[in-house]
This record gives C-alpha cells, structure tokens and sequence, in this order.
C-alpha cells in the first residue's frame, strides 16, 4: 500500500522500540521525512507529527493520550535537524521540511535498521535505499533506459492529477516530486532535471509526457524560472 493522502498516515504501524531505540528523536524525524517525501506528502509539521506518533509512539504520542501526537517533541526534533544543530534538514513554513544529503545518508543508516514503514502488516514497496541518488563508483552503472525512467514518473502524484483532469489542484511539492529533488535545490538544478526528463519523453517519442510537460511547465513556470539568487538557504 502507498498512502494516497495525509489521512492515510493514520493506517501506519508502529515499528518496534528495539529495533530503533539506539537512535535519536532528530533521526527518526528523519526517517518520517523521507518517507512522507517518497509518498509525494507535504512534509508539513502536522504530517511529520502524526507519522511521528504513528511509526514511534512511545517516543512522539502524549504521555496519557496515546492515542494523540506530541507535536511538541516533533517540533523540538524538527529544530534538533536544522543546518546549524545536526545538519540534518532544511526547512521552509511554505513548503515544510526537506532533507540534506546527511539527513538522506543518515536515513539509510536507520533503513538498514527498521526497514520500511508497514500498513496494516503489509510493506510498503521500497524506491531504493535513501542515499542512493547519491553514490558513485564502487560498482557497475546501470544501463540508462529513459523509457523505464518516463514510466517511472508516470507513477507519481503529479502525473496522477494531470491525468485525473486535477493539475490546477497541485502545488509545488508535488512537482518536486516528480522530479525527485528537494525545495533547497538550487533553481538552475531544478531546470536541469526538468530540461533532462523533456529530453528523455522526446527520445522514447512519449507524445502523451511531453504534453503533460509542457502543461506542467506552463503551471509552475514562476518557480521554474526563478533566478539562483532567489534559492533559500538556513
């Protein structure tokens, strides 16, 4: 199961203290981060706070009410993963918490540990280990096949919309989804992903992307045009 929306967090089990208890508070937000970031979720502090409760409860649930979030603790955690503490995250109150390449290493390390979340004792497929995006050498290369790459994208929330007829109701965080990067990527890395993902529909002659594109590029063009001085930094 891939959760579809913020409700869905609600359906999330609990992992087990002892798999995880070796790590902090800071490092399980982390991994709440990352995950909500893999389910095109908004990684707003709400979210953040009820997959805290749902995946950690005797960590981030109310001491009486197990049942409610401590949004407290997720807030302390969340500031715990700024730049200047752990280096953890970055954060924006608009578009919510996105993870540094630390943050994603650190993640991985935690993966290792638990493994994925689970929904009603079913995993949820995996997209990968978290730093994977971000390895080089010590291996063969894959064969780059940008047709499995569109087919891939056509996954994502974004796509889903466009083909619900729903593009209008979308907002940033899902275009960085489709993309696969994060609101602190510069605005010239951001251009280049998407300049690379049009290249790779118009080799495989992907008539039906390409158009989803160019909507997309129309609706987001503010934010696709941004010049690099505007690329926020903690």
């Amino acid at each position: 199961m891939k959760p579809e929306t913020p409700r869905d967090l609600l359906k999330v089990d609990a992992k087990e203290p002892a798999e995880y208890g070796r790590f902090s508070l800071a490092h399980l937000t982390a991994y709440s981060v990352y995950w909500l970031s893999i389910w095109e979720l908004p990684t707003t502090y709400e979210n953040v706070s009820v997959l805290n409760a749902r995946l950690f409860p005797g960590d981030f649930t109310m001491k009486g009410f197990p049942e409610m979030p401590d949004g407290m603790r997720t807030n302390r955690s969340l500031l715990q993963m700024r730049p200047k503490y752990r280096g953890l995250a970055t954060s924006d109150p608009r578009s919510g918490v996105h993870l540094t390449e630390k943050g994603r290493r650190e993640v991985a390390k935690l993966q290792d540990a638990i493994g994925p979340p689970s929904f009603d004792g079913g995993i949820c497929p995996v997209a990968g280990r978290p730093d994977d995006s971000h390895r080089t050498g010590g291996g063969k290369e894959r064969t780059y096949d940008p047709a499995q790459e569109i087919e891939d994208r056509k996954g994502r929330l974004l796509f889903r919309r466009f083909k619900e007829g729903r593009l209008e109701e979308t907002e940033v965080v899902h275009l960085l989804g489709l993309l696969g990067l994060y609101d602190h990527t510069s605005p010239v890395e951001v251009r280049k992903e998407f300049k690379r993902l049009r290249d790779a529909a118009v080799s495989v002659n992907d008539v039906d992307f390409r158009s989803f594109l160019d909507l997309v590029q129309e609706r987001f063009r503010k934010y696709l045009d941004r010049p690099a001085s505007s690329h926020r930094k903690e």
